[in-house]
């Protein structure tokens, strides 16, 4: 019997681990099929007839924390909301440390003056975070509805009229409107965003509301019925995604989502790296967490068969992120290797590509959902967005091992700047961020580009568009990154010495 080698066995190994990897990753490329598919069979909900009679009572809520420099714009457009001025009250929850408190109190005493009616919310301590204030303000709430917006929303003044009527169906609980985005051609980042967040708009809120599956309010942009809050235990601050966490424990209890897509509120997309990293950072930890919490209660629960298998491919969409780490990492060490395997490369390389072109395919399908025609830049934006995917994956990787190990840490919003990024980040609100994680994705990007010279001088051609791919993508992230923390920090010190 001939005796194995060493690279016999590494062999074997990275041959065990593609399987897994492949075997792991089919499911969700499955998934994004049958969600494209299931959306051309689905018919959109018809919207509700307008109100005849009174309007219900309505509490607006505005978390705010530190945002200044949106808060004006947010204010100015929720008081020019079309709605019977004596059935909307207006809530400012207010949990900010920097100057911003001194700028709504100035607006909302001018506010006052003109009529409108709102209030500034100031909490003695920040518990909770956002979910804290939420509930703060919720047991203050005179309306039966309560709309939520985040401080970077601008709502049009038809909002409030176009989304009430669903609720004269009395089992709906939530009605989410789709958002749209104020910059979204404001830099190649923020383009990027924009799509990923039309696939979760356009394509997953849609077909899970039209199917009647469970889905989720998506922290702003929202209306609930107040009773269908507090009938499921009201805003809970142990999540990072407290909007999922309400969202599945309402709908357990039997309340009804409803998903207006025709009703659109622009929103201010992260524009710099750091900013989009701790949306990013926020939302992946905290779906895990909510899975943590809820996916047991779902699958034990007396839900149809298609309920729990939806449910739990929600709960664990950010999954795949340490899925494709692995397989970034396992097509680097292939490529490097001392020893050469003929068979082993080639297919870790298509492995990767195939999983690329069920994304690239997908992204493709977001695209024409949203413009239909495509132009050239739309085309060139399907790689890029990719490569983005890709370089983000160490990050959201972290996010997910937190979540999944319950590992505390406070809730950080993501920076605003108002005015697609005219004023200096230095002098808002930000988030502060580590060396650690952009210099590993820095030290990756130069590691594929020895793998690409690699690759190239062995006459492996299957493999550059991977390396290139790679290398684009830890190379945007983590030099991106890297840069916005200089800028950032110079920045600071420069206001800090003013």
């Amino acid at each position: 019997m001939a005796r194995l080698t060493p690279e016999d066995l590494q062999e074997a190994m990275i041959w065990a681990i593609l399987l897994v990897l492949a075997v792991a990753m089919m499911p969700h490329a499955a998934h994004r099929l049958s969600l494209l598919i299931r959306l051309r069979r689905l018919r959109s909900e018809p919207c509700p007839p307008p109100v005849n009679g009174d309007w219900p009572r309505i509490t607006v809520q505005l978390p705010i924390y530190n945002e200044r420099f949106v808060v004006e714009r947010l204010l100015r457009s929720v008081a020019a909301l079309d709605y019977p001025r004596d059935r909307i009250e207006i809530q400012v929850l207010d949990d900010s440390t920097d100057e911003t408190t001194e700028v709504v109190a100035q607006i909302v005493a001018e506010l006052r003056q003109a009529g409108v009616s709102v209030e500034h919310l100031r909490r003695p301590a920040r518990a909770g975070f956002k979910a804290g204030a939420l509930q703060y303000g919720l047991k203050r709430a005179q309306g039966e509805l309560v709309a939520i917006l985040d401080a970077d929303f601008v709502p049009s003044v038809d909002f409030l009229r176009k989304a009430v009527p669903y609720f004269f169906d009395p089992r709906v609980g939530m009605v989410q409107a789709r958002w749209g985005f104020l910059n979204r051609e404001e830099n190649l980042l923020t383009r990027c965003e924009a799509l990923f967040l039309d696939g979760h708009f356009l394509l997953e809120q849609a077909v899970r509301s039209k199917s009647g599956l469970f889905f989720n309010f998506n922290g702003t942009a929202g209306l609930w019925r107040k009773s269908c809050i507090e009938d499921a235990g009201g805003w809970d601050g142990e999540t990072l995604t407290e909007d999922l966490d309400l969202s599945y424990r309402a709908q357990f209890r039997g309340w009804r989502f409803v998903y207006a897509p025709e009703i659109v509120v622009p929103s201010e997309l992260p524009a710099p790296l750091t900013a989009f990293r701790t949306q990013q950072h926020r939302w992946a930890k905290g779906a895990i967490q909510t899975a943590r919490r809820h996916l047991p209660a779902l699958l034990r629960g007396a839900f149809p068969l298609r309920h729990k298998i939806e449910g739990g491919f929600h709960l664990l969409s950010h999954t795949i992120h340490p899925l494709v780490a692995a397989l970034a990492l396992l097509n680097l060490a292939v490529l490097l290797a001392p020893w050469r395997s003929s068979s082993l490369q080639p297919m870790v390389s298509w492995s990767f590509t195939c999983l690329s072109l069920s994304f690239l395919l997908y992204l493709l399908a977001i695209q024409r959902l949203d413009r239909g025609k495509l132009g050239a830049s739309d085309w060139l934006l399907l790689p890029v967005s990719l490569g983005l995917s890709l370089g983000m994956s160490f990050a959201n990787t972290h996010s997910v091992v937190e979540g999944a190990l319950n590992v505390h840490s406070s809730f950080v919003r993501t920076p605003k700047r108002g005015d697609c990024g005219a004023r200096p980040l230095g002098r808002s609100y930000r988030a502060r961020h580590g060396w650690g994680l952009p210099l590993l994705e820095i030290s990756v990007a130069a590691a594929f580009l020895w793998a690409l010279v690699a690759a190239c001088r062995h006459g492996l051609w299957f493999a550059l568009p991977g390396c290139l791919l790679h290398l684009f993508g830890f190379g945007f992230v983590g030099i991106g990154t890297f840069a916005a923390i200089l800028k950032e920090r110079r920045l600071s010190t420069a206001v800090a010495l003013a």
